[in-house]
């Protein structure tokens, strides 16, 4: 398998289990895809997020999991050991948003360092 290839599907996972844990509120889903220093940014409405994942967003999603979450890559781009990931995401509480992942491949790893996201409809 060439190596584009393999990190596609090693970045596809991480963002897969950033998915599943926000679906089913368990943060070893997370855990798995976040770097422990990993932030959020990103604003619904009038409301400003810039949170760390640990501490904030995990707290959030395991009070109140996004069960209806449905969520498709829109893109991989990879240059080295860094990476960006566009995901669209429908049905996020009953709203939609597009996310931008940074990824980076630490110790042979990757992992998510940064997400910021575009509140796209509807309101709360």
């Amino acid at each position: 398998m060439s190596d584009a290839i393999s990190d596609a599907r090693a970045i596809a996972a991480k963002v897969d289990g950033y998915v599943k844990g926000c679906r089913t509120g368990e943060r070893a889903h997370l855990e798995a895809a976040f770097h422990p220093d990993a932030r959020m940014f990103g604003a619904t409405g009038d409301d400003r997020y810039d949170l760390p994942v640990f501490g904030g967003l995990d707290d959030v999603v395991s009070a109140q999991p996004a069960p209806d979450l449905d969520a498709e890559i829109l893109s991989i781009d990879v240059e080295g050991d860094a990476a960006s990931v566009k995901v669209a995401e429908s049905q996020f509480w009953g709203q939609d948003f597009i996310d931008f992942f940074l990824l980076s491949r630490i110790d042979g790893e990757w992992q998510i360092v940064a997400k910021s996201y575009a509140h796209t409809g509807p309101s709360t």
